[in-house]
């Protein structure tokens, strides 16, 4: 995977891995790497809870599909929120992309206690697990739908890498 033709995206839901996955696969292969809600935060000059608490979660998916938009084409890796797929309009884009999208998965249990206790996530902040179980089933079709291949981040993380190189250089043959 020494070349990147065209970027990578990481889907999935919140708690998967697809920054910190993002960000080491960039550093491995000196590539671009971007978190998009990092970006959308800077870009406005808000936290994602402040834009969620100022103008609403729709008004924040229009920001994703605006972001998304503006740096497709020159970033390599591309680490999406958990909730990006939700707005209509980014799904359909995304299905049109000439992009590797990977689903970054892991049994809810382990995603949960990742994010639990997270104030910077406000689909999941001060609501219990059966209410973030539920909507984390409301996406999943969503992601398998988009996604070019899935992976567990479950598993150690030299595996996840190994994975996802796999998967890269497997499609890069065709």
């Amino acid at each position: 995977m020494t070349t990147i033709h065209k970027p990578i995206i990481f889907i999935g839901f919140m708690g998967a891995g697809k920054t910190t996955i993002g960000q080491t696969l960039a550093q491995k292969y000196n590539l671009r790497f971007v978190d998009l809600d990092l970006f959308i935060s800077e870009s406005e000059k808000r936290s994602i809870p402040e834009i969620f608490q100022d103008e609403g979660e729709q008004a924040f998916r229009k920001y994703e599909y605006y972001y998304l938009n503006n740096v497709i084409d020159t970033y390599d890796i591309i680490a999406t929120g958990g909730g990006i797929l939700t707005n209509d309009q980014t799904f359909n884009y995304l299905k049109t992309v000439n992009a590797h999208i990977i689903w970054l998965d892991a049994p809810f249990p382990h995603l949960y206690s990742r994010i639990k206790n997270d104030n910077n996530r406000p689909n999941a902040a001060n609501k219990d697990e059966a209410a973030v179980k539920s909507l984390y089933y409301k996406r999943i079709s969503r992601y398998n739908e988009i996604a070019f291949s899935k992976i567990a981040t479950d598993n150690s993380f030299e595996q996840i890498l190994n994975e996802i190189e796999k998967v890269l250089c497997a499609n890069d043959q065709y």
